[in-house]
């Protein structure tokens, strides 16, 4: 293990991005136990459901507003040379901005007369209040894309760190002066629009209207690939709070909500080597100098594989404590986080290699990988929860965590030859 940790820090650039990436993601999790504790202490577990739901479905449309996009840019800025910077980059943006004004729109549209298609009243209004910052934010996603795809991941970190520094602190506002929870959905609008204000003074030499129509046709026939692939996974990790939100009580869903952020915190540091690994996978995959390609992943594979089990030790012995000290609604929840463990642990441990199918250009073969885990995931959480409520709720957790694991380790081992255990 010594020596795998060893190789990973030889790389100088790879450990420094890391480090940041490690950083924001610390934050990012403080922040969201944050939101959902003061939240939760301050308006009660029905309003932790609702506005946990409102999240998920806030990411879900953000990814379809996205058309994979974000993939597109990451691909080609990390394989493209400088001076073709500004065509991929504008023509990308503009993809985006045309898809942002007319899903938003549609969003609005149907939250406002039509608040009956969601699980609750209350839901409906936050969504409308949430989607106000969606084409903020997917603006923000092209120019974390772009800092991703030029492996600036400082930039990245920072404005993600950023990201979440503004919401926590407008949510903790609200609670001072406002008994009505209604207003902390303003804090994605309040956040979007400033991180958008800094990256467009920062990324505006990127902008142009020199760019070929091919351009637009090329990114989005890129984009749609992955988009398919991106959504099914965003759908994956979001849509079980949507759908036991029309199946169980809102104070129950706002306790699955709150022990589950704990559960899928396990992905973070994961997550953070994906992010740093993408443009590597890209860049050795397409220049065929696979042999420096694995000896990186090697080493990461094993590091991961430490750093899983002793995050799962930690959660588990943080969120006792917690709860022996947080509201009685939440009481006797540790033994649902803990049997959620059996299906999030063995998932964590490969689940950075969820975009090597993406980034080494199999794409149809990504699509169909996430498609059968949603729909996996689609069955088993409305059949387990319909029949067995809250606690059938937590065992489709832990079924689809392990067919996530089975499923992605086969087909990135048969399509590329590389091993994630």
């Amino acid at each position: 293990m010594r020596n795998n940790i060893l190789g990973i820090l030889k790389d100088r650039k790879f450990t420094v991005d890391t480090l940041w990436l490690v950083s924001s993601q610390g934050i990012l999790i403080i922040s969201g136990f944050l939101v959902n504790l003061i939240i939760g202490y301050q308006f009660g577990a029905a309003t932790l459901g609702v506005f946990n739901q409102v999240l998920g479905f806030y990411l879900i449309l953000s990814t379809f507003i996205s058309l994979g996009i974000n993939n597109c840019l990451i691909q080609k800025i990390s394989s493209g040379l400088p001076q073709q910077y500004k065509g991929i980059f504008s023509s990308n943006f503009a993809i985006t901005t045309v898809s942002a004004i007319l899903f938003s729109a549609a969003i609005l549209l149907i939250s406002y007369s039509f608040p009956s298609v969601f699980s609750s009243p209350e839901l409906a209004k936050a969504l409308f209040i949430a989607t106000l910052s969606l084409p903020f934010f997917n603006w923000n996603k092209n120019f974390m894309a772009f800092a991703t795809g030029t492996r600036n991941q400082k930039l990245f970190s920072n404005v993600r760190s950023f990201r979440w520094l503004i919401i926590i602190g407008f949510v903790a506002a609200v609670t001072l002066v406002s008994a009505d929870p209604i207003w902390i959905y303003y804090s994605f609008l309040a956040a979007e629009v400033i991180l958008f204000v800094f990256c467009f003074a920062k990324f505006s030499n990127l902008l142009t209207i020199n760019f070929a129509i091919r351009d637009i046709k090329s990114n989005l026939s890129f984009g749609l690939k992955s988009f398919f692939a991106e959504a099914f996974s965003i759908l994956n990790d979001k849509l079980d709070l949507i759908i036991i939100g029309y199946l169980i009580s809102s104070t129950e869903v706002g306790i699955y909500s709150f022990l589950i952020f704990f559960a899928k915190s396990m992905y973070i540091i994961p997550g953070t080597l994906q992010q740093n690994i993408n443009p590597l996978i890209g860049k050795h995959w397409f220049s065929n100098t696979m042999e420096e390609l694995n000896k990186t992943l090697k080493n990461i594979r094993n590091v991961n594989i430490a750093v899983v089990l002793v995050q799962a030790v930690a959660i588990l012995i943080f969120y006792k404590i917690l709860i022996a000290f947080y509201k009685p609604e939440f009481a006797g929840s540790w033994g649902y986080l803990a049997l959620s463990m059996l299906g999030i642990i063995p998932f964590a441990l490969i689940s950075w290699g969820g975009s090597i199918l993406v980034m080494t250009g199999k794409l149809k073969e990504n699509i169909l990988r996430t498609l059968i885990l949603l729909l996996f995931t689609v069955l088993t959480t409305f059949i387990f929860t319909f029949f067995f409520g809250f606690t059938g709720a937590i065992w489709a957790v832990v079924a689809n965590g392990i067919f996530a694991f089975l499923l992605l380790f086969g087909l990135v081992k048969r399509e590329t030859g590389i091993r994630l255990v």
